[in-house]
Formats: C-alpha cells, structure tokens, sequence
C-alpha cells in the first residue's frame, strides 16, 4: 500500500490552482481543454518531459474521464537534481503554472514564459489539499484518484461567490479548519502561535508551536534588522504554520481577518512587547459559518472528512497512532457517551492494550485537531457525522524503539506538567534535524512550565541556552543523538569555552558577551549537558571540565529532566533543591515517584 500523507496542509493556497488540477478530470472544462489543446503541447514541443513517451500517456489518460493513478498524478521526484532542473514527469506538474520566468526554445523559436509546470512536492501538496478538503476521492485499494461532485462544482462555478460557496462548504468539512475557526470564536484576537499550540497532538513531533513569549523575546532582543527579518519569516513550528495556513484560506472568503496584533511578554523580571502582524480575528460571516458546521443553524451539521493520516504526523510510531486513534473515533461514531474505561476495553478487544492516561491525551488531541467531542467530567461523546474514515484491514504492531519506550514510560508518570513536552524525548531522539527544537522546548519547560528565568541562545559563539534561580545560574548543551551521546574531549572542549567566558566576562574574548543574560545577583553557576541517553566516561569528562574551569556540572537526560519537572510542578521538589544537583560530577537521576 503506497504510504500518502493526507490530512495536514502547510503550503498550498493557490485556490485557482487547486481549480485548476481538478479541472485534469472534467472533460469539456476549459482547464482540461487547455491541457489538451496547449499545455500538453506546449511541454512536448519545448522537450520539458521527462521522457518523450509521457505527451501521448497524458493526453490518454485526460480523454478517458478515469480514475488516474497518484503517481501519474504527482510524477516523480528530481532523482538527486535540484528541483528547479527536474523535468515535467506528473499531470498534476502540468497543472501548475510557477512563478519564475524561463527562456525555452519551441518549435526553432526562442520564448521567455513562466515555468509551464511545477516539482513533484509542490503537486503533492495540490493533491493533498484536494484529497483533504473532499474535492477527489482517494482509492486506498489502488492508489488512484477520481472527483467528486463538490470538485465538479468548484470546477465548474461561474462566479467568485458560488466558488467561495463551494470552497466555504469544503472547509467546514476540514476538521482543522474548525478547530482554528472555534479557537477565534471563543478567544478573540489570536496570533498564529497561539492558535499553534492549540492545534494538533500536541505532545508528539509534527505538532510543535514555537512558545510565543520564547520568540518575543529573541525578537525583541535580536542585535540587527537581518535578525529580526529571519525570525519573523523563518521562525514557527508546524502547527503555527498550518493556524497561519488555513486562516490565509478563511481569509480570502471572507471569515477571517488578519490583523497585527501587540502583545505583550514577562520573563522574569523583564517585560517584552512587540507587534505580531501574523494574528487573526473571525468575522460575522465566519461565526455565521462556524455555527453551520455545529449544526446550530437551520442547515443540518456538515459532515468530518477524516482521513487516517490526519491522526498522527511525524511521530516514528506513526502507523501504530493512526490506527489506535481510528479504532477510537470508530467506536465513538454512534453518539453514545463513552468513558475511558469503556475506551480502553474497547481497544483491548481490538488487541490494543493502553493506559488510561494515553488515552486520556488521544481524547485531547482528537479535540485539537477540530473533532467536535464533549466531555462531561466521566465521560466523551462525539456530535460529528465522519466521513472518509477507512478502517485498518490488518493490526499494526506496538513500535519499541528507544524513542517509543521513554516516552511510553515517561508518560505514565507525568502528572502535573503539561504532556506536550511529551515532545522533548522526540527531539532529544530525533538527531541533528531537531537540535534547534530540542533547545527552545528546553527553555519553554524550565521557563513556561516551571517558572525559572532562562533565554535560548543557540548560535555562533553561545550556548545553547541558559536559566537561573536567585543566585544560582547554569549553562546548558544540548545533544539530540538518536543512540545516545558521548563527551567527547571537543564537546568538552567547546562547553569548558563557555564556561570560561561566563568566568572572565571579557567582551574582547567574545564580543556577543552571552552571559549578560544572567542577572547581576547570580553569582554560583554550573553547566549541564542535556540529551537522549549518555555512554561513555562521562564523569571524567565533566571532571576534566572542572579541573579546566572551576566549576562543576553534571548530565541530565531528558526523561529525567521530565521528571524533576514534574516534582517540581507537584510540588515535591523546590527549585533550589533541583538546581542544586547541578553540580554533582555525574549524571543526575530523579528518584522521586508519585503513582
């Protein structure tokens, strides 16, 4: 079975060109006639084919009114080229018209045009969309395509309001969309960091917000205009793109409003304030709407397009997840109210054998995702009809990769933090692609979570991050190595640096001069190295660090850092008591256990 990521939109918004690839399957539109007549043509003549075969199966393939393979569809990948180089290989490729303008030589004659068709990613994600907001149906058996009724409509619509019509009815259909809509209908003025971190399975990778006041501060205190330009363009988490995404959408039909938005941020015992300009406010006409999709209206409820790869993102145990929260949303479909012992009986039925807590944060994350279910303090009931729902037709077994483990464990006796950092013990995991992310949610737990005072750093010449309680101050490396990590003598060597600098503070050793973020009354520091799992000698390597330096540190993993957190928030840890440990030589272990 050919593996499809439906469900989770972050780039497309072209609606014309969404238009425009379903017109590939309405014969006698003018999209399909101009693929026919000119497109097609167009990429034969210039040799813009991938191979020349591929002009006489696409127009086949468009005069058959068919269901059309997904791979004839997207085409295929650069195969090691830049995307920019690759050749025309997909129908949906043909469809897209790019930005760029390219000189081609056609029939002996030289002409300068816009790139007559589009990389195999960028089909993807049309086709993706489509698939998601219910415009073709997806043929899991055989991996192919057809349009639906609602797709014939938007193709055929005549006028700007029946296509924002269309496009309107297809949203609602969009569990996301709703749960963004529902988040402005009840909470105002919203910027996309705060629609983010209410969006998705929070406590998983694919689902990550950047913690607002995190990115405030870095914005308020970014030494150039070079700085600020690349957190305001290149800095959000997944879920923050996609709230930024789809309110792009609802804006363009009118229920959204983007709006700046000033806010205002405490860190200890600073205050930050600045202008967010990606912020939103619904309109009348979107809460008009949003009541539609709650069935509040003379209208009856639409309907939840819910495709399984909705469920679960860039989780590594992402089949496993997809499946066991299918099974939960199928079990619900009648409308009656359900506990979670009842849940969990349900799934061990199936051979899935989960905690109650797992559960427990499913339930949330279905409800962020846009799922209209309510809770009365006992138990769960699900208001929406689903559709498009497909069950598993063989059992997926329990992933027990390290990542997996920890986190299974870990989340059992977690207790009083908030399960999105959950998502630390990913990135600690996930090696060098998360090691930015593994930093900032570091800081985001000891600081939003915990309320220590702290700053991530990162960077040129910094460590990564830093945080501080009345006099005592640490310095923090963090490691994301999926094995585990080593100190080795030039990570020993690079944090004895930091230590050093943050002893001598001399601005002509290192001019950023870092360690101004600590306050002036600390004045006892230590260093911590933060990752997966260690191995190797590390007590003589944090021992070679203090006899360089003077000071003492210790290594901390990640599970364990959860769990001090955890005592802490629950009260049976003081800060000063955690921070203490800090200098103990060695790798810190949290003992304390509340069941």
């Amino acid at each position: 079975m050919a593996n499809r990521t439906f469900g989770w939109i972050q780039n497309p918004s072209s609606t014309d060109t969404l238009r425009n690839i379903l017109g590939i399957f309405v014969p006698g539109s003018d999209f399909h006639t101009f693929m026919v007549s000119e497109r097609l043509p167009l990429l034969a003549s210039a040799g813009l084919f991938k191979t020349p075969g591929l002009y006489m199966d696409f127009q086949k393939i468009l005069r058959r009114n068919k269901s059309i393979a997904y791979d004839i569809l997207k085409g295929q990948g650069a195969g090691g080229e830049s995307r920019s180089k690759a050749k025309c290989s997909g129908l949906a490729q043909a469809a897209v018209t790019g930005q760029q303008f390219k000189d081609y030589v056609v029939d002996g004659k030289n002409i300068r045009i816009k790139k007559p068709y589009t990389d195999d990613w960028t089909a993807d994600g049309f086709l993706r969309w489509a698939v998601s907001l219910g415009f073709l149906d997806y043929n899991y058996a055989d991996d192919t395509c057809c349009i639906t009724n609602s797709g014939v409509s938007l193709v055929m619509a005549k006028t700007p309001k029946e296509k924002n019509t269309i496009l309107g009815r297809a949203y609602l259909s969009y569990p996301p969309v709703c749960r963004v809509l529902g988040l402005l209908a009840s909470k105002g003025h919203l910027t996309k960091f705060e629609i983010g971190s209410q969006l998705g399975f929070t406590d998983e990778a694919g689902f990550t917000s950047f913690p607002q006041n995190i990115w405030v501060q870095a914005y308020e205190e970014a030494s150039d205009d070079k700085e600020k330009k690349t957190l305001r363009s290149d800095t959000e988490g997944s879920s923050d793109k996609y709230a930024r995404m789809i309110c792009g959408w609802l804006e363009a039909i009118g229920w959204v409003n983007k709006k700046p938005k000033t806010v205002k941020e405490n860190i200890g015992a600073k205050s930050y304030t600045c202008i967010i300009t990606s912020a939103f406010e619904i309109t009348d006409l979107g809460i008009a709407n949003y009541n539609k999709a709650l069935g509040k209206s003379k209208d009856p409820r639409i309907s939840k397009f819910v495709y399984r790869e909705m469920l679960a993102s860039k989780a590594s145990d992402a089949n496993y997840l997809r499946m066991r929260r299918s099974i939960i949303l199928m079990y619900l479909e009648n409308h009656t109210p359900r506990t979670l012992d009842e849940i969990k009986t349900h799934l061990a039925s199936k051979n899935i054998k989960e905690d109650l807590t797992t559960i427990k944060d499913d339930m949330t994350g279905l409800i962020n995702i846009g799922m209209d279910i309510e809770y009365d303090g006992s138990c769960y009931i699900l208001n929406d009809n689903i559709e498009k729902l497909a069950p598993y037709q063989e059992q997926i077994a329990k992933d027990t990769t390290d990542t997996v483990a920890v986190k299974n464990r870990a989340r059992l006796r977690l207790h009083n933090i908030d399960h999105k950092y959950l998502t630390l013990i990913d990135y600690a995991f996930s090696g060098k692609d998360k090691c930015i992310d593994f930093e900032v949610y570091t800081i985001d737990l000891l600081v939003n979570e915990l309320a220590f005072n702290g700053v991530h750093l990162g960077g040129t010449r910094k460590p990564d991050g830093i945080f501080y309680h009345n006099n005592n101050g640490v310095i923090i490396d963090n490691k994301a190595y999926s094995k585990g990590f080593t100190i080795s003598r030039g990570m020993a060597d690079e944090m004895t640096r930091y230590v050093q600098e943050n002893n001598d503070r001399n601005p002509e050793r290192n001019p950023n001069q870092w360690w101004l973020n600590f306050s002036d009354n600390v004045n006892h520091f230590n260093f911590v190295f933060i990752s997966s799992l260690f191995k190797g000698n590390i007590e003589l390597m944090l021992n070679n660090i203090k006899q360089s330096t003077g000071v003492e540190g210790c290594a901390l993993t990640v599970e364990n850092l959860l769990y001090f957190a955890d005592a802490i928030k629950g009260g049976d840890m003081h800060k000063d008591a955690f921070i203490d440990q800090f200098g103990a030589g060695k790798e810190i272990v949290c003992t304390i256990y509340r069941t």
